[in-house]
This record gives structure tokens, C-alpha cells and sequence, in this order.
């Protein structure tokens, strides 16, 4: 035996080791300065209930990562979830649920583990609408007493559900005009969520052609990705947790129909197969298919064909060469979580396309940037594959702020899977490490150059939600960088 070697072998393993706990000591304080400085304050004065609902999910992985006692942070976490703080279309409640049900699986703030059970039920049932219940005629959501819960159901008693747009379009939008109810009823069903309803003043825009331009700006109602994603997530974990029997008491409580639940994650993943692979058009497909990887766009393309022509109505925001980071994220959780959950018969194919969307983040959605004397390849919150600056691309609807937080989403989906399986992700980890040591510099987010709205990690003026978006993006690159770097 050379002893010799052996001994050089164990002095390089040692010294490795002490420099990977040094690496991971140095991005726990910077989470946890980032976490009590920057989030913290703004997390309890946002008052938005979807964005503080997105930080909940990163700030849940914060906890984990760095061991900080979660107890004294409860009453925060369900004030972050109160429906009142600007609760609107349903996609919030996804937000809400998938947050709140982290929460009370993996222990934060134990003493209101039931608490937080209750909210993600309440807010799948609310995305759900009329059937979620084993109750015939059972109100919108089960559990009132929660803050902010009992007066947001006394201000929605109608809620319809998110699937349930085309169904009840004759109700919410009676008169139909300019265009015909007909020309925006779905595509694609079973399953597909809509973001709102469509009613007289807040409708799509059909048209019977792809648009070059976008004349109308807006963002609901739609079935959009992230409104998809999320409900198919929060079906498929909620119905999941509805088999655990430390919940038991509680579900009971709700009297939630776990038959539903079981049917409304299987059909969105029906829905996004009819979407991704089944659409056979590239134009149309909700995948993006691009030279490396690929990427799901941001809304669906077309509404079902009308008339003997089968005339083809198309939406007329729809941009074939964008792409929401968070997207990304969500999708990866939602197919890869699903591909492990199905229940037998024919796998649907769209359950192995997660790889595809990890690859076409890292290979088209990391762009370079300088924040001061700091470089690098960065990911971008949002992508315009057709534009010749993708640092100056608009963000669907204008609406910068939130499409900040695609990041964010990103991140914490792909620590997900880590956690699952670092195996396949071993790739892009130098990337995520070298992103978490310029994040540790000083003068990161400022600065940069080449500059523009399609930043993750500046802070935005504007509302307190928005400034925070920037630093709750770091904290996941760096909560990821901790489990990678171990």
C-alpha cells in the first residue's frame, strides 16, 4: 500500500471538506442578513397576499437550511396568507395553498401546523369552486376563522372555480359583446384553469389570426401556465396530505372530496399533455422547442375551433416566443412530483419533459450581466427568445414587478429535486454555486450593466412588494447553493 498517496488522498478530502463548510458558512450568513434585514421587514408590511405567499415558499426553505427557530415567526407566516391583503384572481390561492402546506409538512412553527393545514385547503377548494366538498351545497371554503378568511368569503359568495370558466360563461357574461361567448370557450378539456372569469368588462381578446402586435394589454382572464401549474400542484400535494394520517382530524373537519382532488391533479396533467405534446403545431403547442432544451410558454395559444370552418380563434396577447422563468419551476415540480404519483394505465408522455425545461433554463434563460465590479451568467426572470436584447423585452401585460419573481419560483423547484435526486442535476451546479458566490460579494444587485427591467436581482422601486422581490430571488439561489455545496 502506498501510505504515501493514501495520506495526500486524506489531507485533499480533509481540506476539501473545510472548504466546502466554509462555502456554506459564508451563504448562511448572507441568507440570514438577507432574511432579517431586507425580506423580513417587507414580508410583514406587503400586504399582498400572492407575493408574500411566493416569499413564504423561499423563506420556508431558509428555515430548513439554516436551522433558525421557526416558533416565534407563526403569527407572521398566516398574516402572509390572509386572502384580504389583495387576494383577486385564483392563481393567488395557489400561491397561498402550496405555501401554507409546505408549511405545516415540514414543521415551521409547529404550533399552528393545523392552522396552516386549514389554509391549504381552503384555498383549493376556492380554486376548485362548487363540488369541493362531500357537502352538498357546502360554502366556498370550510374553515372561517382563520384571519382575513371569513370576511374574504363573505365578500366572494359566488365563487365559481377556475375550471369552471367556460362552463359558466353564459352566466358571468350574459350579454356577449364584441365577440362571441363561442369564439373563448377552452381548447383543451378536461382540466385547464382559468386566472378569473370572463365577464362583460374583463374578457379575452380572440382574433382569427396570430397577432404581431399586442394592442391589448392585459392578463386575465386567461389559462395561462401559472395558473395551471399551480393548480395542478396543489391538487396533486393536498390530495396527497389528505392520506397522511397525522391530518386526519382535520380533513375530516373540512369534509374536502379527496375523489375531486385526485380528479383535478390527473386532469390538469391530461390538460398540459393536450397542451405540450399533443398539439402537433409549433406555433400553437405550449412548448417551446428550442436547440437546447426547451421552455413552456407563458398562456396557451388558441381558443376551440368555431363554426362548419372550424375557424380558429387565437389569443390575441399570446407571444410564441415567451417564456416566464417560474414557469419553468412550477412545471418541473408539478410533472416531475406527478411522474412518481400516477396511478397506473398509460403514463401520459408530458411527465418526462422536465429535463428538457431544466436544460433550456440554463442553456437560453442565463444571460451575461455585470453588477459592479461583479460578473457573470445570471438567470433571467422572464425570456423573449425572438428579442435582440433580452435585457430589454417586455414582460407580459408590462407588469414587471411581478414577473420579477419568476426566479424565485425557479430555484426552489429545482432544490425540490435535489432533494429528490441530485444526480441528474449535478450539471448545472457550478453554475448555481458561482451565481451564490457573486450574490455573497459586495455591491451585488446594483449597478448593472448591460441594465433593464428583465433583472432578477436589483430591487425595484415601487411597492413594498416589489423591492422585496430582488432579495427573496438571492435568498433561493443561495438556499440551493447551501444543499448543493454540502
Amino acid at each position: 500500500m502506498n501510505t504515501t498517496n493514501e495520506g495526500r488522498w486524506t489531507d485533499q478530502a480533509q481540506a476539501d471538506a473545510a472548504s466546502a463548510n466554509g462555502k456554506v458558512q459564508t451563504y448562511r450568513d448572507k441568507a440570514r442578513q438577507l432574511f432579517e434585514q431586507e425580506i423580513y421587514p417587507r414580508w410583514i408590511s406587503a400586504e399582498n397576499v400572492w407575493r408574500t405567499a411566493w416569499a413564504m415558499d423561499t423563506i420556508l426553505d431558509y428555515f430548513a437550511a439554516s436551522g433558525v427557530d421557526s416558533r416565534p415567526y407563526g403569527d407572521a407566516a398566516i398574516g402572509a396568507l390572509d386572502p384580504t391583503q389583495a387576494g383577486n384572481w385564483w392563481d393567488d390561492f395557489g400561491w397561498i395553498g402550496i405555501a401554507a402546506l409546505r408549511a405545516a409538512e415540514q414543521g415551521f412553527a409547529p404550533q399552528r401546523r393545523d392552522d396552516f393545514l386549514k389554509i391549504a385547503i381552503n384555498a383549493w377548494a376556492y380554486m376548485y369552486g362548487p363540488g369541493w366538498s362531500l357537502q352538498p351545497g357546502a360554502a366556498i371554503y370550510p374553515f372561517r376563522e382563520l384571519p382575513g378568511w371569513g370576511p374574504f368569503a363573505d365578500g366572494h359568495p359566488n365563487n365559481i372555480g377556475a375550471p369552471n370558466v367556460g362552463k359558466r360563461i353564459g352566466q358571468t357574461r350574459p350579454n356577449p359583446s364584441p365577440s362571441p361567448n363561442a369564439w373563448m370557450m377552452p381548447r383543451r378539456t378536461p382540466g385547464g384553469a382559468w386566472n378569473s372569469p370572463i365577464t362583460a368588462n374583463d374578457y379575452p381578446d380572440p382574433v382569427p389570426s396570430r397577432q404581431s402586435q399586442w394592442w391589448r394589454s392585459y392578463l386575465n382572464p386567461v389559462q395561462n401556465t401559472v395558473t395551471n401549474g399551480l393548480y395542478a400542484l396543489l391538487s396533486l400535494r393536498l390530495h396527497r396530505a389528505s392520506r397522511n394520517p397525522a391530518f386526519t382530524s382535520v380533513f375530516r373537519a373540512s369534509a374536502l372530496n379527496a375523489s375531486a382532488c385526485a380528479s383535478a391533479w390527473s386532469e390538469q396533467i391530461v390538460w398540459f399533455d393536450q397542451w405540450m405534446v399533443g398539439t402537433p403545431q409549433a406555433d400553437q403547442s405550449l412548448l417551446m422547442a428550442l436547440p437546447a432544451g426547451a421552455l413552456v410558454r407563458e398562456r396557451v395559444s388558441t381558443f376551440q375551433p368555431v363554426g362548419p370552418n372550424a375557424q380558429l380563434y387565437w389569443d390575441a396577447m399570446y407571444r410564441s416566443t415567451l417564456a416566464w422563468t417560474g414557469d419553468q419551476g412550477l412545471l418541473l415540480g408539478a410533472l416531475r412530483e406527478a411522474q412518481g404519483a400516477w396511478p397506473g394505465g398509460v403514463t401520459p408522455k408530458v411527465l418526462g419533459l422536465y429535463p428538457g425545461l431544466i436544460e433550456g433554463v440554463f442553456k437560453n434563460a442565463y444571460q451575461p450581466r455585470n453588477y459592479g465590479a461583479v460578473s457573470g451568467d445570471f438567470p433571467m426572470p422572464w425570456l423573449d427568445t425572438a428579442s435582440a436584447s433580452p435585457y430589454d423585452a417586455p414582460s407580459p401585460g408590462n407588469d414587471d414587478g411581478d414577473y420579477q419573481t419568476g426566479v424565485g419560483v425557479f430555484m426552489r423547484y429545482l432544490l425540490q429535486a435535489w432533494r429528490a435526486n441530485p444526480m441528474p442535476l449535478q450539471a448545472y451546479r457550478a453554475q448555481i454555486l458561482a451565481n451564490a458566490d457573486a450574490i455573497v460579494e459586495s455591491g451585488f444587485g446594483e449597478q448593472a450593466n448591460p441594465g433593464g427591467a428583465c433583472d432578477a436581482f436589483t430591487p425595484r422601486w415601487g411597492s413594498v412588494a416589489d423591492t422585496m422581490t430582488a432579495y427573496v430571488n438571492r435568498l433561493s439561489v443561495l438556499v440551493l447553493a447551501i444543499a448543493m455545496a454540502r
